[in-house]
């Protein structure tokens, strides 16, 4: 049987505990004083436009990238054909998987309209990603509206289909597509961090693709910023 303590042993014992909960409080706050919130890194993802795109429509011509062809096997004909409309003349709309670290990390639908600036004249065109990530720490959905200027692509694709057999370095050449600040507009769950923060979209194209494919492959980066 277990003796019972007397008065005096007791107020040591509740005295040594009390100092010793105190002395664990004061542990606890001096390591979370000493150990500075983990920063929130960019998000960068990607999208292959040969390996990522579901369904590409638009009714832009002349553009770089053709069309898909879309079936169902419950309506008859090719369902993309239905962007080919004058009211949809201009107006582009994409949907693929985007990537993270070279693996699947959701889908992203892309919704944009070209149009000219009325200060310079040169075409611009205004576009809204919505993003979607399903990977354990960057769940949630991302929106964003942007002004965009494809100049560096369109220059180069230029150059290379006046001369396709030139000297082209055979690569992939990233060109910021992205004009001005453009700020993330809504961004949930495990993404919060990211509303309010800068948006950049990156575009690029191989010019050695002419000469060897007949036609350009895309690549699209997404560079998103934590909220600063």
């Amino acid at each position: 049987m277990a003796s019972v303590p007397s008065d005096g042993t007791k107020g040591v014992l509740m005295r040594s505990r009390s100092a010793g909960v105190r002395g664990a409080l004061l542990l606890c706050a001096m390591l979370s004083w000493g150990s500075p919130a983990r920063a929130v890194d960019p998000l960068v993802i990607d999208m292959d436009l040969d390996a990522d795109v579901v369904s590409l429509a638009h009714g832009i011509d002349p553009f770089i990238f053709a069309p898909t062809m879309n079936f169902s096997a419950d309506v008859a004909g090719n369902l993309v054909r239905r962007f080919a409309v004058d009211v949809l003349k201009n107006h582009l709309a994409a949907t693929g998987v985007v990537t993270m670290g070279g693996k699947v990390a959701g889908f992203a639908t892309e919704q944009e309209f070209l149009t000219t600036d009325a200060a310079s004249g040169q075409p611009v065109a205004e576009s809204a990603w919505l993003i979607t990530l399903t990977v354990p720490g960057r769940s949630g959905v991302i929106a964003v509206a942007q002004r965009e200027d494809a100049a560096g692509v369109f220059g180069l694709v230029r150059q290379v289909t006046q001369n396709p057999a030139g000297p082209w370095e055979d690569r992939f050449q990233r060109f910021l597509s992205t004009t001005g600040t453009h700020r993330v507009a809504l961004a949930t769950q495990e993404l919060a961090p990211y509303l309010g923060g800068r948006f950049e979209e990156y575009n690029a194209v191989n010019p050695a693709d002419l000469a060897r494919h007949g036609r350009f492959r895309g690549r699209i980066q997404f560079v998103i910023h934590p909220r600063e």
